[in-house]
């Protein structure tokens, strides 16, 4: 987690590079109705998205009230509802295929999707 505490720490702003070639690129996002800036990179380049979105920084970085509030956009259960949630969260972190591929990746192509960087909003 170490490669990326500067990326918790530090503010998401406008800024040099760290190879000094120009600024960060920020991209608007617009998820679930908010208008988020996000760094390019992160968007674009799979290796750090899944660095970021990741079971570690689920399990070491959001606070259980945080993991509390994104639990309840995962299917809820009759039955040991917390346990297959936490299953489910495996799984959504491990890559495995759901009826349509991994909600995760999905996302993370959309991200990348040219005609959604082309219009800014994904």
């Amino acid at each position: 987690m170490d490669s990326l505490d500067h990326m918790l720490t530090d503010p998401l702003e406008l800024g040099p590079c760290g190879d000094g070639h120009g600024t960060r690129i920020m991209e608007d996002c617009l998820l679930g109705g908010t208008r988020v800036s996000l760094p390019e990179d992160l968007l674009e380049d799979p290796e750090i998205f899944f660095d970021v979105v990741s079971l570690s920084t689920w399990q070491e970085v959001l606070s259980e009230c945080q993991r509390e509030h994104l639990q309840q956009f995962l299917p809820q259960f009759p039955e040991d509802s917390a346990e297959q949630q936490n299953e489910l969260i495996l799984a959504l972190f491990g890559g495995e295929n759901f009826r349509f591929g991994n909600p995760l990746h999905i996302a993370q192509k959309l991200f990348r999707d040219t005609d959604a960087a082309e219009s800014g909003f994904v």
